[in-house]
């Protein structure tokens, strides 16, 4: 396995975030977090999650979440080498661990542990682009391996994102969500993403928005998935 520890937060993509003030329904959440990534393994992630010059490389992008009470987090990892097309490359893959960190502070510095972790509280996002033809079916898959839950969705042709990415829902079972990390404070998390696309159609690509160079290279932003979680107070 290949693996590498993101140590420095604007070269390697160590993200944190924080609540914004609310006086409105009680929330449950710590005063500060960070997501990083400590290891990547295979064909859909080669790169180790490290600037490589101008290339794209695979890392943390963003996070959303809502502050009406609802309590709805979504952390996402964006994947340039997560494609496929029919009839050269129909799968791929890459598993990801990310070290979980709760934060007694607005800047960091001293670890909590107040409160345990949640994963899949509303399933996984995938934001993607993608032309697939008649006959031509694209899944992806988003394992949550610890907690032994995968979301799948199948794009099944005619179907075209347009040159932009779009967005796709993956909602699990009720049955399945949360799962609760089994201590409180920080937590290794454990992802497997999948990609594959087949059938007896003529063509059929998922990619992500992409542009060309200085050096006439192709730079693809990256297939992103983004995992769900939430909190409970220990």
């Amino acid at each position: 396995m290949k693996s590498i520890i993101v140590t420095s937060l604007s070269l390697l993509g160590l993200v944190f975030t924080h609540p914004a003030p609310s006086d409105g329904p009680v929330r449950i959440l710590p005063t500060n977090w960070a997501f990083e990534i400590t290891s990547l393994k295979g064909p859909g992630c080669p790169d180790l999650g490290v600037p490589n010059g101008n290339d794209r490389y695979t890392r943390l992008t963003y996070g959303e979440n809502t502050v009406d009470g609802s309590e709805i987090y979504y952390w996402f990892i964006a994947y340039p080498s997560l494609r496929v097309e029919l009839g050269k490359t129909d799968s791929t893959w890459c598993e990801a661990e990310l070290h979980y960190t709760e934060y007694k502070g607005l800047m960091g510095g001293i670890e909590g542990e107040d409160y345990r972790l949640r994963l899949h509280k509303n399933g996984t996002k995938v934001i993607s682009t993608y032309d697939i033809e008649s006959d031509v079916e694209a899944t992806f898959s988003f394992m949550y391996l610890d907690a032994d839950i995968t979301d799948s969705y199948t794009i099944r042709g005619p179907a075209a994102s347009g040159k932009y990415q779009n967005q796709i829902d993956m909602v699990g079972p009720q049955s399945n969500l949360p799962y609760a990390e089994p201590k409180c404070g920080a937590a290794k998390l454990k992802f497997r993403t999948e990609l594959k696309i087949g059938g007896p159609g003529k063509k059929g690509v998922v990619d992500s928005e992409h542009s060309t160079d200085k050096d006439s290279k192709v730079q693809y932003y990256g297939t992103q998935l983004g995992f769900s979680y939430d909190w409970e107070k220990c």
